[in-house]
């Protein structure tokens, strides 16, 4: 009995032995499977992120591509067909379809209040003009009137000419002759800008019974919104104006419905309407002579005032 005893205390201690040499080989297992799940998901995030850091390099190198080397920084617009200019004439020609153009850089620099546009055209050494112009600058002057017409403002179309050498083709053609770029306004030309947009006058069709925006009125309220994130406790003051054909008392009232009429636009395009005053001077100011018909067109005009 003792020897069985003896035998059987024997067997424990051997278990218990067994069973600890077990279970410590068995923690280092897991710990080694862990490090080697964690290592696993180390490689794969470091997978993940490396693509993404190669798109942002070559987005840069995309855009620094697109930039002109200068003083100030300068980008050139690029549109998918070109201008044409003629050997005969200061005119520049473009397919119908490249029309677009006009609304391309319509739209951009609505969309960048604090940017200007360079329209730059070359010329030949013989293309001289008599008023010491040359051709470079009649065909820059060209489509700078066009986009006048289209709606953009003036001040942020500049214009330039240089001469340069190149070929006609058979046909006295020529379709790499004008560039156009755009780079940041300088500060005192944005001043001046904002100036004209606090004192405002429009004429175009608001002076007819029947109000028909125009591209110029929606270039100017854009201006009008950009100026007013800057300055949001300014006021707008709308005054229609009228010649002197018919009865007093009906022009005050004609001015003040034209004047309405350009307040409604404002709140449809997105300007608070409690800044809003409507008012009418009627025949009161005119600015021309009421005994002509170029005059009589003057004086119809719709005055925007923010202060």
């Amino acid at each position: 009995m003792r020897n069985f005893l003896k035998a059987f205390l024997f067997f424990l201690c051997w278990a218990t032995i067994a069973l600890f040499i077990h279970n410590h080989a068995l923690n280092d297992d897991v710990k080694n499977i862990v490090n080697e799940v964690n290592k696993e998901q180390i490689t794969l995030t470091s997978k993940k992120t490396t693509p993404l850091k190669k798109e942002k390099d070559t987005l840069q190198l995309t855009i620094k591509k697109e930039i002109i080397p200068s003083k100030k920084q300068t980008t050139k617009l690029n549109f998918n067909d070109k201008f044409i200019t003629s050997a005969n004439n200061t005119r520049v020609l473009f397919p119908k379809k490249f029309y677009y153009f006009k609304d391309s850089i319509f739209n951009f620099l609505n969309n960048n209040s604090q940017k200007e546009i360079t329209i730059k055209a070359t010329y030949l050494k013989n293309e001289l003009l008599n008023n010491n112009s040359n051709f470079g600058y009649e065909r820059a002057l060209y489509l700078k009137r066009k986009l006048i017409q289209y709606g953009v403002n003036p001040k942020r179309i500049n214009i330039e000419s240089k001469i340069d050498q190149y070929e006609y083709d058979p046909e006295g053609f020529y379709a790499d002759g004008i560039t156009i770029t755009c780079n940041a306004m300088a500060n005192n030309k944005i001043a001046s800008i904002e100036n004209e947009i606090t004192n405002k006058t429009l004429h175009s069709s608001f002076g007819n019974n029947s109000f028909k925006p125009d591209r110029t009125l929606y270039s100017y309220t854009k201006e009008v919104k950009n100026y007013l994130r800057k300055h949001p406790n300014k006021k707008i003051t709308i005054i229609g104006h009228t010649d002197n054909l018919g009865e007093e008392e009906a022009n005050n009232w004609i001015g003040l419905e034209r004047a309405k009429n350009v307040s409604n636009y404002f709140i449809k395009q997105g300007i608070n309407k409690t800044i809003i005053n409507s008012t009418s001077k009627g025949e009161a100011t005119p600015i021309a002579d009421n005994s002509t018909k170029e005059g009589r067109a003057k004086n119809r005009r719709i005055e925007i005032l923010i202060n």
